[in-house]
């Protein structure tokens, strides 16, 4: 049973969003993978912090992270190696793209083209970020859209281009479809937000390093395609977005470690005259993984820095300056013919604020968010599982503003307190209760 547990691991990690084909061996060609993830969920939504909205029951299917891609590698010669990647994601539970309005195409996900040698990997192309690739050292989370890593951790996930204040396009979890900000200049790709860090991000070029002794550290930075010209008419001056990641990471026995650093800089502009255009953010975390044979445990801390860009007053809503710390633990035992896991995750929420309630991303000043997980995975074959889980989201609210932690990628949450919930949104200071049965599949 250690065998089959192992293999259904390790299928599993080949089709995680973060990790690559690159210095993998094997004969020339081009391969089919993918990974299938579909959970019925009875969910629970509180009444919100301001008491605005009754409480709501109602059931969805959710699929997280499922993904159909295609690699390939060609020798050069020489101890070089060509490769390439192209992944998308699928929905087995119905979505439907909008193409006249983000077009048809092949990719989204961990997507590029490369070159493999002795001296390391370079990539180009949309791909997870060395920082959130350091989140899987210490997840033993594999089953359904459950892991802290994006939810508690990170402050939120995000997938696009480098933000700018000028486009805010973003996806809808409904269509699929991208939704084209107010100006419209950004109309080719979604962008990414500006507060998340755990992420996804096109017109990346990163480099990986050769594994020495069971350390490997990765880089990478990531293109502004659209910084705007100057122009007089900005106030706070020209928003120049520049973003560096990185990791280093170290596996060997029973025992794998990791730590991240990431900075943004012009992620989020100042909102009146003579703020700063490009404040610089930036995050640490540290994790690890220790594997005792009959299952697991891991841990993560990392603490998020959002520095004031210099707007003040009741204006300043998400731009002023805050520190997010978190945390997580989990597990998992072999139990019969599978394995028992559990996590739990917390957000201190938000310290050293500049301006009182404020709200970056999912965090709010002084207020804590947890979340809690167990589940059973059924293991059938290799490939396929079934499982069950119970997850708590405690979002926090300190009278006036609240946390809003939710699930990546949807499922759509309660809506809003305007004419009977018009948006899927979570809204602040909501408490989500969930009960999930899922079969997840590899090939």
């Amino acid at each position: 049973m250690n065998k089959k547990l192992m293999a259904v691991a390790v299928a599993g990690a080949l089709t995680a969003p973060g990790l690559a084909v690159a210095q993998v061996g094997g004969s020339p060609g081009v391969s089919l993978y993918g990974r299938l993830d579909t959970a019925v969920m009875i969910q629970k939504f509180s009444t919100d912090g301001a008491g605005a909205i009754s409480e709501l029951k109602k059931n969805d299917i959710f699929s997280p992270g499922n993904a159909l891609g295609f690699r390939g590698r060609e020798d050069l010669g020489g101890g070089t190696a060509a490769w390439f990647q192209l992944e998308t994601g699928v929905w087995p539970d119905g979505r439907l793209e909008n193409t006249a309005t983000n077009g048809a195409h092949f990719g989204g996900r961990n997507s590029a083209v490369g070159f493999s040698s002795a001296a390391g990997d370079v990539l180009f192309g949309i791909w997870d970020s060395p920082y959130k690739v350091a989140y899987g050292t210490g997840n033993v989370v594999n089953s359904g859209g459950f892991a802290s890593s994006g939810i508690i951790m990170g402050n939120g996930d995000t997938t696009g281009a480098l933000p700018n204040a000028q486009c805010a396009n973003g996806v809808s979890n409904a269509s699929g479809s991208i939704v084209v900000g107010a100006n419209g200049v950004c109309v080719t790709e979604s962008t990414g937000n500006s507060t998340s860090w755990s992420r996804r991000n096109n017109n990346s070029i990163q480099y990986w390093s050769p594994v020495f002794s069971g350390v490997q550290f990765k880089l990478a930075t990531a293109l502004a395609n659209y910084q705007g010209a100057d122009s007089a008419a900005t106030a706070v001056g020209t928003q120049k977005p520049k973003y560096y990641s990185g990791n280093v990471t170290y596996a060997r026995g029973p025992l794998s470690v990791a730590a991240g650093y990431e900075s943004h800089e012009g992620f989020r502009p100042g909102a009146a005259a003579g703020a700063n255009a490009n404040p610089k953010d930036n995050a640490f975390q540290i994790d690890g993984k220790w594997d005792f044979g009959l299952g697991q445990v891991g841990a993560a801390y990392e603490q998020l820095k959002y520095n004031d860009n210099g707007t003040v007053g009741a204006a300043a809503g998400n731009n002023g300056g805050m520190k997010v710390p978190s945390w997580v633990v989990n597990g998992r035992a072999n139990a019969g013919p599978g394995a028992v896991w559990a996590s739990y995750s917390k957000s201190q929420g938000g310290k050293s604020c500049s301006t009182a309630n404020m709200v970056i991303g999912n965090a709010a000043c002084g207020v804590q968010a947890k979340m809690t997980v167990v589940g059973y995975d059924y293991v059938m074959s290799k490939r396929t599982k079934m499982y069950v889980a119970y997850a708590k989201i405690d979002n926090g609210w300190n009278g006036t503003v609240g946390s809003n932690y939710y699930y990546i990628a949807g499922p759509a949450a309660q809506g809003n307190a305007v004419g009977r919930g018009t948006s899927a949104g979570l809204i602040a200071g909501t408490d989500v209760t969930t009960f999930a049965l899922g079969i997840q599949h590899s090939f």
